[in-house]
């Protein structure tokens, strides 16, 4: 059975730390003069109860965590979160229905960035800050944010973090792994405060730019504004958002090697950074060409606004300038082939990664080539590296996983009345944690309210699912996992 002790300890201390991010949104609220006291102030309170009462209870816990216990510690930790973090919007006159406040909530924590709530400009500042900083604190994780306030227990951080990042795979730039997520955080706050400068310099205002940095970097896509990106009319903006989206989509282990040590061979010998690359290449020019020929756009128009949104769904980011479900059909498939994909792993992006994909295409190639040649021996390489059979299973069960929860899913949205195409996108985007919805219902500009409860909780569930990289939030499920060893 799971040591209950030392996962109540370290979800106390967990706990804890979202009370510090709820002290700071309150301090946000009396800066603009508002009254944060309920909405922030008594889940603040309550955060601090429960996580006093998890320490006091794992309060003699052993000093080493076992693979099991950090799967039940990582997947309560985001359940947790996202339960605390709803009551703001229950609070400060976000929504009266619970399950849109969750749905909220898990959209901000698992950095998916749809939206449930309407009227996104008239809510308070401290909410609007509130939704921003939970996708900032998600993007890189939550085990990984608050590594540096957890006890020492052995290696307990980088099996909670390999849990909570399954597929999310940063090398250790150091011996010691504290060391290397400081080293990742102060890359990730740096590029976060280069992204919040140079949207004030664009012409936003200081409280949007912050909120829209902690968006980009996280790829999350919240905003301050019903119209997303869109409501500031700005190309110039638009090309730097475009840019920050496309940082977020890099491997953070790369582009540490790049911008810190100045070490430029790993970039171009990674095959993932490549196959994103021209992923991301080709889709836009099909969109930039489609735009100009069917729909009569300016050459220079069709390319912003092909390279903003492609890359806005690659990366998982969700900001919109526009509804692109009013584009030619042909650009349907790729758009959604893009968003279900994703970006690089290591990233803070969702999706399938690009390294997955990677793979499998290798494999397939192989295989064909094999068949030619029964007798030969084709080793799959990947950034040079000998791929194994127990990766290539991990991927293959992935694969049937993520397309089996896509079909029950739409299976289950589908028996609540909402239309075939509705259902399979929005299973597809609460999976890969992408956000704009394409379908009749609720399109890329459209929030999430015309949905029952029931479909907002099984998204919330898809949400993080997806976060968790499937495997971490479905093992708990499995009978073998509560037997003793």
């Amino acid at each position: 059975m799971p040591n209950l002790k030392i996962i109540a300890n370290v979800l106390g201390e967990l706990l804890l730390f979202e009370a510090v991010l709820l002290c700071a949104c309150l301090g946000v609220g009396l800066v603009y003069r508002e009254s944060p006291w309920l909405s922030f102030g008594l889940p603040m309170a309550l955060a601090i109860v429960i996580g006093l009462t998890f320490r006091y209870v794992g309060r003699d816990a052993p000093a080493t965590i076992t693979r099991r216990d950090s799967y039940l510690v990582v997947s309560l930790t985001w359940l947790l979160f996202s339960l605390v973090g709803l009551f703001p919007f229950l609070f400060d006159g976000g929504t009266q229905r619970i399950a849109v406040a969750f749905f909220e909530s898990m959209s901000g924590f698992t950095t998916t960035g749809a939206t449930a709530l309407d009227h996104i400009d008239g809510l308070p500042h401290a909410l609007l800050f509130w939704r921003s900083l939970m996708s900032w604190v998600g993007g890189i994780g939550i085990i990984f944010f608050t590594v540096a306030i957890l006890p020492a227990m052995a290696t307990g951080e980088q099996k909670m973090f390999a849990v909570e990042s399954t597929g999310l795979k940063i090398k250790k730039l150091h011996p010691r792994f504290r060391t290397t997520t400081h080293w990742i955080g102060g890359l990730y706050l740096t590029l976060t405060a280069c992204c919040g400068a140079a949207y004030y310099f664009c012409g936003m205002g200081l409280f949007d730019a912050v909120n829209h940095a902690f968006s980009t970097m996280a790829t999350g896509g919240f905003s301050t504004h019903d119209a997303s990106i869109g409501f500031y009319h700005s190309p110039l903006l638009e090309w730097v958002v475009t840019l920050f989206m496309f940082l977020g989509g890099f491997n953070f282990t790369l582009m540490y090697l790049l911008l810190v040590k100045r070490k430029w061979r790993p970039l171009w010998n990674d095959g993932e950074l490549k196959a994103y690359l021209g992923l991301l290449t080709g889709v836009t020019v099909l969109c930039w060409v489609t735009l100009m020929v069917a729909d009569g756009r300016g050459f220079f128009d069709a390319l912003r606004t092909s390279a903003f949104h492609v890359t806005s769904l690659t990366t998982t980011t969700g900001f919109t300038t526009e509804d692109f479900m009013l584009w030619p059909r042909l650009l349907w498939l790729p758009l959604a082939f893009v968003t279900a994909v994703g970006a690089c792993a290591g990233s803070t992006t969702g999706g399938i990664k690009t390294v997955r994909l990677l793979t499998i295409w290798k494999v397939t190639h192989h295989e064909f080539r094999h068949l030619l040649h029964p007798r030969a021996i084709f080793p799959v390489r990947v950034n040079g590296m000998h791929v194994g059979n127990t990766v290539v299973r991990n991927i293959f069960v992935f694969f049937i996983c993520y397309f089996a929860l896509t079909f029950v899913g739409t299976m289950l949205m589908v028996m609540m009345g909402l239309p075939l195409l509705d259902s399979v996108s929005c299973c597809i985007t609460a999976l890969s944690n992408v956000g704009p919805g394409v379908g009749y219902a609720v399109g890329p500009i459209d929030s999430y309210a015309a949905y029952p409860d029931a479909a907002l909780l099984l998204n919330a569930f898809l949400m993080l699912a997806g976060r968790l990289e499937i495997f971490a939030i479905l093992l708990p499920f499995a009978t073998e996992f509560w037997r003793e060893q």
